[in-house]
């Protein structure tokens, strides 16, 4: 390297010994193992009336799993793992009703329960202290993250009941559904900020919550047989409102959470597709909206973190080269949109913005029939 008649010594840059114990705390302490056997087993029985439709089913979810987490003593990372296991089985029953009404109508019931698992991370993840550095909340300059060993999965009781509606001969529909959650053991992370040694410190935790409900509604409605001066379009859409709550713990007090983690209160997405017959392609746009949304609950409710509301314009081309082989053109979020991380007991406050840019893609699909 040499700008302007400078040469710079780079054996200067020899790592220091601080730096070599943090490089080698940061590597151990994030080389934690997790491993999973799931076992299942199905059974369903279907009983058939002229209009009517019954499936009743039971599935068996058996699972054992093992995780190795490092370990540390005064901020010194050892060589040695702590492993441990753990195993869960559940009966998951479900029972579904389809009715088949005149007019293109259908009517679906549903009653299921389902299970989610805790990921690798949540379970295996050793306490990890990084410091010098601001952390997604923008607040604290340490922080600190660590998985739960006794994390349970979530489970859920979910009843559903969809109206679907066919026209145009089979190529739209228009479908309205309710949904109902009833969740136990749901999983969420508990953020402390707390001072230490002049130092802000942010703790963060995954959880058992000890109840939860979510409910909303959903309609979608499609098409796929437009023609509209003398052109052909594909057009879709689908919005959902979503109401929930949750009953947690901050270590010494229950509160309730006016939303679950990762829930919007609305979510909007809609599709429109131009044919082109001429290039032997299509040009798409697409939009999506999300609400804002809680990411981590706090030890009091003005600690809890989100991300806030976003909406994204896409757009795609596509056309016919060769026999079997096309281009596609890619603007993803042409409306150039940021992302803000928020704070606060209504997430009102932003601490920081993420500009994300443009992204353009060009790809080369071959289709082979």
């Amino acid at each position: 390297m040499n700008v302007n008649g400078l040469k710079y010594d780079w054996s200067s840059l020899s790592q220091s010994k601080a730096n070599a114990a943090t490089s080698l705390y940061n590597s151990r302490m994030s080389d934690y193992r997790y491993r999973e056997d799931v076992t299942d087993g199905y059974v369903s029985l279907h009983y058939a009336l002229p209009h009517t439709v019954f499936i009743a089913g039971v599935r068996v979810d058996n699972v054992d799993y093992t995780s190795w987490s490092p370990t540390s003593s005064n901020n010194i990372a050892s060589e040695g793992f702590t492993r441990r296991n753990g195993n869960y089985i559940n009966p998951l029953p479900s029972f579904d009703i389809v009715h088949h009404f005149p007019w293109n109508v259908n009517v679906h019931a549903s009653y299921s329960r389902s299970i989610g698992r805790p990921t690798p991370s949540n379970i295996a993840q050793a306490e990890k202290i990084s410091c010098g550095t601001d952390d997604d909340s923008g607040v604290a300059s340490c922080s600190i993250s660590s998985g739960n060993p006794n994390l349970k999965p979530r489970k859920a009781h979910n009843f559903d009941v969809a109206v679907d509606k066919y026209f145009d001969h089979g190529n739209g529909m228009v479908s309205a559904t309710f949904f109902n959650k009833i969740i136990k053991d749901d999983i969420y992370n508990l953020t402390n900020i707390y001072m230490q040694d002049g130092e802000i410190f942010q703790s963060s935790t995954p959880m058992n919550a000890s109840g939860s409900i979510l409910r909303g509604v959903e309609f979608s409605a499609l098409d796929r047989s437009i023609h509209l001066l003398g052109q052909v379009f594909d057009l879709s859409m689908n919005a959902t409102w979503m109401q929930g709550h949750m009953h947690y713990s901050n270590g010494t007090t229950m509160l309730r959470s006016d939303h679950l983690i990762y829930q919007p209160d609305v979510l909007v997405n809609g599709a429109v597709t131009w044919h082109i017959p001429a290039i032997k392609g299509a040009l798409r746009a697409t939009a999506n909206y999300n609400g804002k949304f809680l990411t981590g609950l706090g030890s009091t409710r003005d600690e809890n973190t989100g991300q806030g509301s976003v909406f994204m314009l896409n757009m795609a081309l596509w056309h016919q080269v060769y026999k079997n082989v096309s281009f596609k053109y890619e603007v993803q979020n042409l409306s150039n949109t940021h992302f803000n991380n928020v704070i606060g007991s209504k997430l009102q406050y932003t601490n920081n913005t993420n500009y994300l840019g443009r992204g353009v893609y060009f790809h080369v699909i071959l289709d082979y029939k």
